[in-house]
């Protein structure tokens, strides 16, 4: 079973499909870009309607955090792993109500 375990983590970091590694320079420069992000290209709704600065660097600790945690589980990467997601989802609930809005986050209500 352990093996099996760590056989599956490995497989998620090798993942081309995956976020590793999280693309934080291309956020960054989208989200300062603005583009439109409407539904058909149009600027009903524009990138930062969906992402912010803040949630961009939140990422970047969240996957890495994350990535360490598949590369060497234990209560160490756990624990710090546990406290990105926490600051990702914060970050999120902080983008949604300055857009006076409510959001719903894995089963979690703003």
């Amino acid at each position: 079973m352990v093996q099996a375990q760590a056989l599956i983590r490995a497989g998620r970091l090798a993942d081309p499909d995956e976020h590793f590694p999280y693309k934080h320079e291309a956020v960054t420069a989208l989200v300062a870009e603005n583009p439109p992000a409407g539904p058909n290209g149009d600027d009903s709704k524009r990138v930062s309607d969906y992402m912010s600065q803040r949630i961009a660097d939140a990422s970047e600790q969240y996957i890495a955090a994350q990535a360490a945690y598949l590369g060497d589980p234990g209560d160490g990467t756990l624990a710090a792993y546990q406290a990105a997601t926490d600051a990702l989802i914060s970050a999120r609930k902080a983008h949604r109500r300055q857009r006076g809005g409510a959001m719903f986050i894995a089963g979690q209500g703003a």
